[in-house]
């Protein structure tokens, strides 16, 4: 199996750039207003100039501005009805909260190409080091149609014993791979990548 990789948060285009040398599959770039890793309109001219390869998300909280058309490839949220983007375009964020079950979440699933779980915070859409927990997410990769991308409380020490648990088909990672929030550490990065890599079989 191989898990795909997404680094998501990106601010700087050294850091993008790391990154895509690296090899990974996706770069994710927040346009949530309240996030430290909130990239500007101004920023946008550097992403505009990275290469076709790895494909480009534009992250949302709450749609509060329009995405650059033609610079991303896909829109990550949950607001389809004030951002309506055809489901082939869309990953659908669910944020499971206590006690929830999988089937819950899986009856609750709206037409997406992808779902990424993420760890329920009442003070950030994500980016907050928490984890899901880990039973909760297999169980949702064994039941879903569509694939499955794991966010929450990833980093370069437990990224390869939470693959081998869930079996994901993509891994996100953003404040795991960080010096500080919005700036990314390439040795970690380096590091998050070789060990995903290591579960390749």
């Amino acid at each position: 199996m191989v898990t795909r990789i997404k680094i998501c948060g990106f601010t700087r285009p050294q850091d993008a750039e790391t990154a895509i040398d690296l090899g990974v599959d996706a770069l994710g770039f927040i346009h949530e207003r309240t996030s430290p890793r909130f990239i500007g309109d101004g920023e946008l001219k550097w992403v505009a100039a990275l290469p076709p390869f790895p494909i480009k998300i534009a992250v949302f909280g709450v749609v509060d501005r329009p995405v650059a058309k033609g610079l991303f490839d896909v829109i990550q949220g949950v607001e389809w009805d004030v951002y309506p983007e055809p489901s082939s375009k869309r990953i659908h964020v669910v944020r499971p909260r206590p006690g929830q079950k999988a089937e819950d979440v899986m009856n609750g699933i709206v037409p997406a190409s992808a779902i990424l779980i993420d760890a329920f915070s009442t003070s950030a859409y994500g980016g907050t080091g928490k984890r899901v927990s880990l039973d909760f997410a297999a169980e949702v990769v064994a039941k879903s149609h569509v694939p499955i991308i794991l966010a929450g409380g990833l980093d370069p020490d437990n990224v390869a014993e939470v693959i081998k648990v869930v079996r994901p088909f993509a891994v996100d990672v953003s404040s795991g791979v960080e010096a500080k929030p919005g700036v990314k550490d390439p040795i970690k990065m380096r590091d998050f990548v070789q060990a995903v890599r290591s579960t390749w079989s």
